[in-house]
Order: C-alpha cells, then structure tokens, then sequence
C-alpha cells in the first residue's frame, strides 16, 4: 500500500490546484480459507484483489481516470506467477505463508480522458476494459477469468457509450488490444429496455467482440452473444431470471455457451440457482474452447433472512470439467453466513465439504473448507 500513496497524494494535490474536484472509488475484495486434509491438518490461503480510481473532474463535461489495482497471486503447476482467486479453492489461491505473492503493490492499470458531450452521448480516449455474460455465482464472479460471452479485455483506443433509459443504452470501444502488440480488438453492445415498469423489467442486450491480426494472442477470432435479464415484483413476491448465451469459433467449429440464473424471494427466503453449459467441439480438448474451469455446472442455494443485516444459506454445487470424462467432476456442499454492515459491503463465514475423486479440481486433496470473504465499494 506504501507504493500507492505518494502517487495518490501527487495526484490529489495536483488536481486540486486545477480541477473542480476529485473523486477516490475502489472495490475491495479479499478472503481467508483452511483447507483440511484427510488427518485434519490445515493449510491456510489469503487473497485479495483491489482496484482504486482516482477521478478528477477538469469540468463538468470532462473527465481523467486514473485507475491502479492489487492482486495477490500463486504459482501455478508450471511455476507460472498467476492471479490467485478470491473465494474458489486452495489450488488457486495465495498460501497464508508466503508474504511475497500476498502483499503486492499497486499496478498501473488504466487511464482515461472522457468527455460527456451530451446528456446521451460519452466519449472516452485511452484504455477501456470490457466484458459480457458474467456469472453471479461466487465462485466464478471474477469476470476475467470467467464469463459466457468474453472474459475481461482491455484496449487502448477511443470509444463511445450512449444512451438512456427509455431508448436503452450502449458502448463501442476500438483501439490495440492488451493481448500482444500485434491486435487490434473492436467491442460493441446494445442494452434495450424492452419493459420498463416499476414492479417489472426486461432488459435485452447483445454483445459482439472481435480482434484482426495475424497473431492475436488468443484462441477465437471474434465472440458473439446475447442476454436477457428479466425480473418482477409483487408485495412480497420477487423473482427473476438471467440468461446468456455466447458463441465463439475453435479450430473451424462453433463452441456455445449457455448460462440461466434464476432467482426467487418471498419475504425472508431466498433460492437462486445456476446452470452453465458449453458445446464444444467433441474432437478437441475442452481446455482451451472454454471462459470457465468447467464445461457444466449446476448450483443452488436456498436462503434465509434471519435478520435485515444476517442470512443463512446452503448451498450446492456440481461441477464437470470435461463431461466426455470419467472421474474428473466433484459436488460440493456448505453453508454461507451473509452479514451486511451497511451499503455496499457483504462478509460471508462459509464451510463446507468437497466430494470429489480427483486431486487436481479446486480444493486439491482437502476435502474440509472454512473461510471468511468481505467485499466493499466506495
């Protein structure tokens, strides 16, 4: 943290001098978790992921963001430095042990000049971050490493977002993509209120993703994908239903992906659900057709609000990394204690207990698993 407070100090005081005033966002989200061999022997994991953003408006039209982040990371199988993961299992995370891939600065991780020419109308110059068909479900929330349509991409360019809230809203951003310097990526979508009612809503969106160049640094040359987002209220009754669906080429094939996340909520309880799918082409390993660690997975969870600031959930999940595989899927059950202190912060205590016959899925050999989780914005 003590590499990034000279920088923001610099830059709060700078701003100060010349614009009309400076805004701080950031999004904080970190975990502890023991994981319990077969002899009760734990092994702890820490992680964290936080992102901070330094605002300073020069005007009332016109804008520079400065954007930094921190990531705590694990080596992988390979010896490969990666991102660790906040509450998804001990193969992926930070080990409590290691100060060094725990405590990491703060990187540089975007700037931005944005000009609101209009009420509907934003121009952005700079580095822009996208993503489509993200996952509610905790344990693929991170939306670049997960997602149905695109995982998260961030180019450097010049884009547009637009829009309101009768005729809907929508983005294009154009510019050299973070993959290598050989790309260029190009990203739109389109959200449009279908209904708009103040007990019922229905928003459609469609996403297109699509990157030139002779070696562009990933699998798929483009991605198309549409979403639906539908949900309605009643007294006490409230339910609804996100749904995605994304295509993308491998190897001359179309691989598609299909997400449904229902939810329900009468008076203190709660059931939410998900189920993911992809069709991949049957003649290739599914590694490297998929935005997810799994080709399906089933989860749901019933919940109580025992209290407008405690909930109790239980909660289950299926997963299946290669579904033309044997032994290669695990279930898991726990339970998730939710507290909410105030706006915008959630603390989860969770436990549970992993069924599974391979070694090698998230939780490794250590079948028992407690934890913590707090997340918060600002």
């Amino acid at each position: 943290m003590r590499k990034m407070i000279l920088p923001l100090a610099i830059l709060s005081a700078a701003g100060l001098a010349s614009a009309a005033d400076i805004e701080i966002h950031g999004d904080v989200n970190f975990d502890y978790g023991s994981y319990f061999d077969k002899d009760f022997d734990p092994k702890n994991a820490a992680n964290q992921d936080i992102d901070l953003s330094v605002k300073a408006n020069l005007d009332e039209n016109v804008s520079v963001v400065v954007n930094a982040n921190s990531h705590s990371n694990y080596r992988s199988g390979d010896g490969k430095l990666e991102d660790s993961e906040v509450r998804h299992g001990f193969a992926h995370s930070a080990a409590m042990g290691d100060g060094e891939q725990r405590f990491t600065g703060f990187d540089f991780d975007g700037v931005q000049l944005r000009w609101d020419v209009s009420h509907d109308v934003s121009l952005i110059f700079g580095d822009m971050t996208y993503s489509a068909g993200a996952f509610n479900h905790y344990f693929w929330r991170d939306a670049s490493k997960y997602a149905v349509i695109v995982r998260e991409q961030t180019v450097r360019g010049f884009g547009a977002e637009f829009g309101n809230d009768k005729w809907g809203r929508g983005s294009a951003y154009l510019g050299a993509s973070e993959n290598n310097n050989h790309t260029v990526a190009a990203f739109a979508n389109y959200s449009y209120p279908v209904i708009n009612r103040p007990n019922e809503h229905l928003i459609a969106t469609v996403d297109v993703d699509w990157v030139f160049g002779q070696n562009i640094g990933r699998h798929n040359a483009y991605v198309f994908g549409a979403e639906i987002d539908y949900s309605k209220s009643y007294e006490l009754l409230n339910w609804g239903v996100y749904a995605v669906y994304g295509t993308h080429p491998y190897k001359e094939k179309g691989t598609h992906s299909f997400l449904v996340e229902p939810s329900f909520n009468y008076d203190f309880f709660n059931l939410t659900g998900t189920f993911f799918y992809c069709v991949t082409n049957s003649n290739y390993a599914v590694d490297e057709q998929l935005f997810t660690d799994d080709q399906l997975m089933v989860a749901i969870e019933p919940s109580f609000n025992l209290h407008k600031k405690f909930t109790l959930g239980v909660g289950y999940e299926y997963h299946n990394h290669d579904v033309d595989v044997k032994d290669d899927s695990y279930h898991f059950l726990g339970a998730n204690f939710y507290l909410y202190p105030t706006l915008k912060t959630e603390v989860v205590f969770w436990g549970g207990y992993n069924f599974s016959k391979d070694e090698d899925r998230p939780f490794g050999d250590k079948k028992l698993a407690m934890g913590m989780s707090a997340k918060a914005s600002f």
